[in-house]
């Protein structure tokens, strides 16, 4: 009796989302039915800005990476030829856990 309880509420809530793609389609469509006019009037400015931010994105990101990429050989490099861990930076690592007496568990 629950399973057909449970398989009601799902099929209800499968329809009101499928209902809600349709919408979501729907509007999507009028919105770039409308902008476009929009697009093709601006695009002389708009092309060009998309490019620009399109590289500024990009160039944010590899840098990011590419500094990320950088520390963490260093700190590889660091433990493989010192042997030892690198000094802990307090608040940004956690504190280790405390161990137990051998008798406890």
């Amino acid at each position: 009796m629950f399973e057909i309880i449970q398989a009601g509420f799902t099929a209800g809530a499968a329809l009101a989302l499928l209902l809600f793609a349709g919408i979501t389609l729907g509007g999507s469509a009028v919105g770039l039915a409308v902008s476009t006019p929009l697009f093709v009037i601006f695009s002389p400015i708009l092309v060009p800005a998309t490019i620009a931010t399109t590289l500024l994105a990009t160039g944010f990101t590899a840098s990011g990476s590419f500094g990320a990429t950088a520390l963490s050989i260093f700190m590889w490099l660091y433990k493989r030829y010192t042997g030892k861990e690198p000094p802990k930076i307090p608040g940004l690592t956690p504190p280790a856990p405390a161990s137990k007496p051998a008798g406890s568990g």
